[in-house]
């Protein structure tokens, strides 16, 4: 963590990810809607990051799933590059959450690709943090697309779950940890590793190690109800 790692600028060519498979743009995707929910969410949030925040979000929605299935349309390639740049703007001022203390041990344990360690855990997250934040996970729900009139907070909240299971499943990504090869084998090690981590301390909802294990139990295997 350095200033001398923020660019001065930032070029983006949509012209240059034409050619990404599928399984990257998928990756990729997916960890900058991480990011974007994370920020959104995040305990350092400031309306500024959280203005970045779910405009991404929106755009990511709308832009994700048509990139990896049609691929080489380069407003949605743009879309999506404007979107990522957008979350990283805003998680560069507040920090993300459990998701990604927990995927970055993922990639350090198991050599499992970051994007994706991402968009399987984010569900299990969210439905630990809902209770936290329900508000702004309606207003997530609303960015991706969902139709919450009539609903209460919490029905509304539980939309951005679906959203983000939709699109997971869409872009054939797991749906449990287990299926990407984590073993619970090293589970006290994922536990220790993902506590060190300074995202714990922005996640909206207060996290202890038991908590960790629960998620990453639960993540496994692909329990959502008793979070």
């Amino acid at each position: 963590i350095s200033p001398y790692l923020f660019p001065t600028l930032a070029i983006l060519d949509p012209s240059l990810t034409l050619g990404l498979p599928q399984g990257l743009t998928a990756a990729t995707g997916m960890d900058a809607l991480t990011h974007a929910i994370e920020s959104y969410t995040s305990k350092m949030a400031s309306p500024v990051s959280q203005g970045f925040a779910l405009h991404a979000m929106k755009m990511i929605g709308e832009n994700l799933t048509k990139s990896y299935f049609v691929g080489t349309n380069l407003e949605n390639r743009e879309n999506m590059l404007v979107a990522s740049m957008m979350a990283g703007v805003a998680f560069a001022q507040s920090r993300l959450g459990n998701v990604h203390a927990i995927s970055h041990t993922f990639g350090g344990v198991f050599n499992i690709p970051h994007g994706i360690a991402n968009a399987a855990l984010l569900p299990f997250v969210m439905k630990f943090n809902l209770p936290a934040c329900p508000e702004k996970f309606r207003d997530i729900a609303v960015a991706l697309g969902k139709d919450v009139s009539g609903l209460s907070v919490t029905e509304a909240a539980e939309k951005a779950i679906d959203a983000v299971i939709e699109m997971n499943r869409a872009m054939k990504i797991p749906l449990t940890i287990k299926e990407l090869g984590v073993s619970l084998e090293a589970l006290p090690k994922l536990v220790e590793d993902s506590m060190r981590s300074g995202n714990v301390l922005a996640n909206p909802r207060l996290t202890r190690a038991a908590d960790i294990q629960m998620i990453i139990e639960k993540a496994y295997e692909g329990n959502l109800v008793e979070l």
